[in-house]
């Protein structure tokens, strides 16, 4: 299947996640109109222009018009489908894509195109779940509250557990084990990322308190650091690790250090801070090689990069937010 898009920006952006459904993307000109296409992929309001001209190439109507993404305001493809409804020239189709196995399709339940993609998508050996349209906006809300308030859950669960003194890593893995649950929780791609902040604070002021540290590694997007306090890393040599090679904007930090390399962030290391593992390759590294580069292997790990077993083997003392299973698969 191919797919018309506005511009090089969509297909850099979705390509990749697209193609693996067999979904392939091409850049339209109007100039140049040789090339076939099944229909338009739609990300945006503004790409809707894509549908005021018409493509002859296209051939015999319906064509596909498959929107998709999280740019996509919510109820504007149930609108689409309405203003195209009676012309026979578009199926509108509202896509969502979740974990890479299953997919969330809208539209006309025995529309052509929806059949087709349906078909698709399982010989992708993608599982889709047909609704109407406005309730894949729906969920698309939902969703990254439900696992914000999940995570906020968890975080609250290990304060309780350390309170009473109770192993929080037993307590998540048992209550894991219903499936209505599951083990899956941990949610790296917060919106709001205030409660990691606090819990990061809270954990390395009493590493502070109780070992000797004075060179502290922030492992993370910078966003995570310009929102934390910096009154506890005061007289601390600080160095930065965000797994790209861009200044930090906020001129609060300025002393901190920024590198470009792990291995000369970590290099004397008394504690590692991991914020989160977007964009980096610390849940790849060999411990043994991690341990080896530090001076003391403190670590507070809020995205889970490591089994907590294997973890705690190795370094002098390492504390996470319960465990992220999918390290072992």
């Amino acid at each position: 299947m191919r797919l018309w898009v506005i511009s090089e920006e969509v297909v850099t952006r979705f390509g990749n996640e697209l193609g693996a459904c067999g979904i392939e993307l091409s850049v339209y000109q109007a100039d140049f109109i040789d090339e076939v296409a099944d229909g338009f992929l739609l990300t945006k309001e503004t790409d809707g222009k894509l549908l005021q001209g018409r493509v002859r190439k296209l051939g015999t109507g319906p064509w596909l018009t498959l929107v998709y993404g999280s740019d996509v305001p919510y109820d504007w493809a149930n609108t689409l489908h309405a203003q195209y409804e009676h012309t026979g020239e578009h199926e509108i189709i509202r896509m969502a894509l979740f974990t890479h196995e299953s997919a969330l399709l809208g539209g006309e339940p025995n529309g052509r195109w929806m059949r087709f993609l349906c078909k698709q998508l399982a010989g992708y050996s993608l599982v889709s779940m047909v609704c109407g349209m406005r309730e894949v906006d729906e969920v698309l809300r939902q969703f990254p509250r439900y696992l914000a308030w999940k995570e906020q859950f968890y975080i609250e669960l290990g304060a309780s557990c350390d309170k009473k003194g109770i192993s929080l890593l037993q307590v998540s893995r048992a209550l894991g084990m219903d499936k209505r649950i599951g083990q899956g929780w941990l949610y790296p791609s917060r919106q709001d990322s205030s409660l990691i902040v606090r819990w990061l604070e809270k954990e390395c002021r009493l590493v502070l308190q109780n070992a000797k540290i004075q060179r502290i590694v922030l492992w993370g997007e910078d966003s995570l650091w310009e929102h934390m306090s910096s009154d506890w890393l005061a007289e601390k040599d600080v160095a930065v690790y965000t797994g790209e090679d861009k200044p930090i904007p906020n001129k609060r930090i300025t002393r901190w250090t920024l590198y470009d390399s792990w291995q000369d962030a970590v290099k004397d290391a008394d504690l590692l801070v991991i914020g989160n593992a977007a964009g980096t390759t610390i849940a790849e590294l060999p411990l043994p090689e991690l341990v080896n580069a530090m001076r003391q292997s403190y670590v507070i790990d809020a995205a889970a990069c490591f089994p907590v077993q294997e973890a705690r083997s190795y370094f002098q003392a390492y504390r996470a937010i319960g465990e992220n299973t999918n390290v072992w698969e």
